[in-house]
């Protein structure tokens, strides 16, 4: 017991001490979509290049569709990764910079170019807020079209890598496995790349024809530059499984390899958008109790996505503006607002998971995350013993976990039962359980979540001092139980928690390696066998801390 209560004290000092959220960063404040333009290395099989043309952009982007859809990279033996610098030559060599911007100005085979697209995104991008001021100038609405010019500048190439790709065909299980790469570039376009675009290859009506030809010989020599920002890479597998009684599997092995290319792209975005301040969705706080702000599914909002608070401060020393994190935040309802804003578009709901006091006007910004959480402590009382589980946020339902838990314990028993009946001596027995539920978190203050939960699990039980089956097949004793209680979680920051609670199992009935043990003719409760598993008695308290990932 006291080994214990030193473990919970060393995990709690352990943990960092200087968890402050007033730390100053430089944000922007603003928030203008991002478009994206996917390539993959063309080093995979033919039918992985068929799947690839299904791979979706994610709603939250653009997409900028070219005809060049693949690269090859040669690659040393055993080296997983390819150069970020090489891939920079051949998107440099391959135009893509300029297939790019052909794409945003609908550039035709004669030069000629429009702005209807990106006028069309850039009423697309705006928000309530620029509506609200758009109305208040001379121009009025027809303004904000202005704003597709400075979504350009936020085009991106994604080049995918699909590596170690292999067919899974193993027992009642098929699908596809691979380790996905991402490698992420910008096309630069700059003041100065978009003046000379304006100036010397914008095409008009009543241009001449040596006008015409000349400003197209221009543009297809400008250098639309691609430049690398940043990588990310992820395993990813889809399977399914043959069900009976008919053994047929429901998706086909071309869907399965479709959801493994379309995961891996997302799975690497997911990872990659922490590191690009550009692709990170950030809004003004509208309202504070509860807090509100006018994104949603749009900027691919989803329940419980994390996003943190700043608030800008003007720092007389040094004459500067700096975002310092106030807070932190979780949506909570999602609004739908796919559309044109129109200025009284509706706004999504978000809950505190951290101190700090709010202010309309305060900038919230995202910040993903895995949504898993490790947990880490000890149970006290009968069903004593470590502790330790892993959850996941379900989304969908704000502080909704599904989790597996595991727990070790050991106990001395003086005359239990063997499965003749016949007392035993002093027995030291090694119980190890596992179960399996789901909890719903209940935020009562900003710091404090109530988490009722229910699980079902099996312990299993074995001693040294059984042996040869003589007191039970197999040399083990076991039994499936019910589990239910609550967590109490104080974080001490966002992603790091105080855990406390209260736990009850129901245990069933008593089984070997044989299957369930009967006494007289009637099915043994494991009880019989371990008192302080009987209802009313199996209870424990613990402590310990999570983890948030």
């Amino acid at each position: 017991m006291k080994r214990q209560y030193l473990l919970v004290a060393f995990l709690l000092a352990f943990l960092p001490s200087s968890f402050g959220q007033n730390k100053a960063t430089a944000i922007p404040s603003t928030y203008d979509r991002s478009s994206l333009t996917l390539i993959h290395i063309n080093n995979i099989e033919s039918k992985v290049k068929e799947q690839f043309l299904n791979v979706k952009v994610p709603d939250k982007y653009f997409e900028n569709k070219i005809d060049l859809k693949s690269i090859q990279l040669s690659q040393n033996t055993g080296n997983k990764n390819f150069d970020p610098n090489s891939i920079t030559e051949i998107l440099n060599r391959e135009k893509i910079g300029a297939k790019i911007i052909s794409y945003w100005y609908s550039r035709q085979g004669d030069g000629t170019m429009s702005a209807d697209r990106f006028l069309e995104r850039g009423m697309y991008n705006a928000t309530d807020a620029d509506v609200l001021e758009a109305k208040g100038t001379k121009r009025g609405v027809e303004a904000i079209k202005d704003y597709g010019d400075k979504l350009i500048s936020n085009s991106f190439a994604v080049v995918l890598d699909y590596y170690a790709l292999r067919e899974i065909n193993e027992g009642n299980s098929r699908g596809w496995y691979s380790d996905v790469k991402l490698y992420l570039f910008k096309v630069v376009f700059d003041d100065a790349t978009q003046a000379k675009l304006y100036n010397e290859c914008w095409i008009y009506t009543d241009d001449s024809a040596e006008t015409k030809a000349k400003k197209k010989t221009a543009f297809d020599q400008m250098n639309f530059r691609m430049e690398y920002v940043s990588q990310a890479s992820s395993p990813v597998s889809e399977q399914d499984f043959i069900n009976p009684p008919a053994n047929t599997i429901t998706l086909t092995q071309d869907q399965l390899l479709e959801g493994v290319l379309q995961t891996g792209l997302d799975n690497c975005l997911n990872k990659v958008e922490n590191n690009v301040e550009a692709m990170k969705v950030k809004a003004s706080i509208y309202q504070t109790n509860p807090p509100r702000a006018k994104i949603g599914e749009k900027e691919g909002l989803k329940v419980d996505q994390l996003y943190f608070a700043y608030e800008y401060v003007y720092k007389e020393k040094t004459k500067s503006t700096k975002a310092l994190r106030r807070s932190e935040l979780r949506a909570k309802n999602v609004v739908n607002n796919s559309g044109i804003a129109s200025g009284s578009s509706g706004m999504s709901t978000f809950y505190q998971v951290a101190a700090g006091h709010l202010h309309t006007g305060f900038t919230l910004q995202q910040h993903n995350e895995l949504g898993i959480g490790v947990y880490f402590g000890s149970e006290f009382g009968n069903m004593g013993g470590l502790s330790a589980r892993i959850e996941k946020r379900t989304g969908g339902i704000p502080a909704m976990y599904i989790f597996i838990e595991g727990s070790m314990q050991n106990k001395i028993y003086y005359s239990m039962p063997d499965k003749q009946s016949y007392l035993l001596s002093s027995q030291k027995v090694y119980f190890i359980r596992g179960d399996l539920g789901v909890a719903k978190g209940i935020r009562l203050i900003r710091t404090l979540e109530l988490a009722p939960y229910v699980s079902i699990g099996y312990e299993a039980a074995k001693s040294n001092d059984w042996k040869n089956n003589a007191q039970f097949n197999g040399d083990m004793l076991g039994s499936l139980y019910w589990k239910y209680g609550a967590n109490l979680s104080l974080n001490l920051r966002y992603n790091i928690q105080l855990v406390g609670g209260v736990g009850g199992y129901l245990f069933l009935y008593a089984e070997d390696s044989k299957g369930e043990i009967t006494i007289g003719g009637q099915k043994a409760n494991y009880d019989y066998f371990f008192r302080d598993r009987a209802w009313g008695e199996a209870f424990s308290t613990y402590a310990g801390v999570r983890v948030q990932f």
